[in-house]
């Protein structure tokens, strides 16, 4: 075959739109012939006016899409001509008639082209193997970081919930320790009526059985001690037992658990931002002592009362954090104490002041005031708990269980000041809000005159 030949017949099996090698090549009703993918895109431009009719891109005759036929035969060729193109040959079958008009080329012309196309593709794919390796370790790296982020999570989640089982567990318990001490109470109740009713029953029996036996007897029985018998007889009346108990005082209504979930959750969150706050001993005065760790304050100065009880409000104890932005999280234990004062100050306050400087005020506790550069509550003579808002007087607070331990949150770029009665789940205390704080906050703690210490706890303890 010559190469003329050759070249015609690959004319032929070329497709006029990509100009490569026909692939599924279709012909349509003017004899030319496309690829199929390529026919099919130039088909999309419908002839105006003549939905599903579109015009030949070679010589411009219109054809029905539906009018396509495949063409074997140049399929086939077209096959061939990929099959001889890029054969290694002798030169013997070089000169065949099988070879003859085929394009051919010393194997070390060719040879030097393709190493250093292949030198250039295999710096290329070393690279791309390296991005490969790379980024497998970076894979393996995020399952080892992904995986020991589930472990600390799931025992987060588990004691979570084992807290919340502890919760209801503990809740359960108190309300059937509160019936069964109902229960014994109306008993004894019952048991007591019961015991008077017997005592009545055998009085009454002998006294029937005196006047029975009076009547039965001799005049001298009947008449023997007449006045007395005859005063039993007459005044005798039967005592009823007092309100013997029919109806629980109060029935148990189970708490709103979705409720509690909700303040839970918030607690949580909170407590996410817990920093580990300790005590400034630099800013204790002498009626206060700190603990070597410096996470207990406790007042040792003398008791007083009255007026002089005024001095002690003044005896605080600043943490040693100062927050200027973010969010943070501390607890303080005041079991047992009768007073304290806690929350949060401004730096320039400092945590004590002099009497005199609030001689005129109304109140001992106005000192206390976001005016003032303090955001604090507090407890005082064992009942009361108050906030200190900007008034001349504190708001008197709610407590149904009284918090052994309290949580306090800032969020300093939202102005907010929260407390939680961690005792009671955290159910929230009290929230100051929407203050702008001109200055570092502190810590505040201020256990009054009250002997028992307060303790900041540790994270998570």
């Amino acid at each position: 075959m010559t190469s003329a030949v050759l070249v015609d017949i690959q004319d032929e099996v070329t497709c006029p739109i990509c100009l490569e090698l026909l692939t599924e090549p279709l012909s349509i009703d003017c004899g030319h012939s496309f690829c199929q993918a390529c026919i099919t895109a130039n088909s999309k431009d419908s002839v105006p006016g003549q939905e599903g009719q579109s015009r030949c891109p070679v010589c411009q005759t219109s054809y029905w899409l539906e009018n396509l036929r495949p063409n074997r035969h140049l399929a086939n060729i077209a096959e061939r001509l990929r099959e001889e193109d890029g054969k290694l040959i002798c030169w013997l079958c070089e000169r065949s008639q099988e070879h003859r008009g085929h394009h051919t080329f010393l194997m070390e012309e060719i040879a030097q082209e393709y190493q250093e196309k292949f030198q250039e593709s295999l710096k290329k794919l070393r690279q791309e193997q390296q991005e490969a390796e790379k980024l497998t370790a970076i894979i393996r790296e995020k399952r080892t970081s992904w995986k020991n982020q589930m472990e600390p999570e799931r025992h987060r989640i588990q004691k979570q919930f084992d807290q919340l089982r502890s919760i209801l567990d503990k809740e359960q318990q108190r309300q059937l320790k509160k019936l069964e001490e109902e229960e014994r109470k109306g008993l004894n109740i019952i048991a007591e009526a019961e015991v008077e009713l017997v005592q009545q029953s055998q009085s009454l029996r002998e006294l029937i059985s005196d006047l029975e036996r009076r009547c039965q007897g001799s005049v001298t029985d009947l008449l023997q001690d007449v006045s007395d018998v005859a005063k039993r007889s007459e005044f005798w009346t039967l005592k009823k037992p007092e309100a013997l108990p029919t109806k629980l005082k109060s029935m148990f209504r189970a708490p709103d658990l979705k409720k509690m979930l909700r303040v839970f959750r918030e607690l949580t969150d909170v407590q996410s931002y817990w920093v580990d706050v300790t005590l400034n001993p630099h800013t204790a005065n002498l009626n206060l002592v700190l603990s070597k760790n410096r996470r207990q304050v406790r007042f040792v100065g003398a008791q007083l009362s009255g007026s002089h009880l005024e001095e002690h409000y003044g005896c605080g104890v600043l943490g040693s954090r100062h927050f200027s932005s973010g969010k943070h999280y501390w607890e303080v234990d005041v079991a047992k104490k009768t007073d304290w004062i806690l929350g949060v100050c401004s730096d320039s306050v400092g945590p004590a002041f002099s009497f005199n400087q609030f001689a005129n005020s109304r109140h001992i506790y106005s000192r206390y005031q976001p005016q003032s550069g303090y955001w604090v509550i507090g407890l005082h003579h064992k009942h009361e708990y108050r906030a200190y808002e900007e008034s001349s007087t504190s708001l008197l607070l709610s407590m149904t269980v009284p918090p052994r331990r309290v949580g306090v949150f800032l969020d300093y770029d939202a102005g907010t000041v929260s407390f939680y009665n961690v005792t009671n789940h955290g159910f929230p205390i009290y929230t100051f809000s929407k203050y702008y704080f001109p200055t570092t906050l502190c810590p505040y703690f201020n256990p009054c005159n009250c002997v028992f210490p307060m303790t900041l706890r540790r994270p998570s303890s």
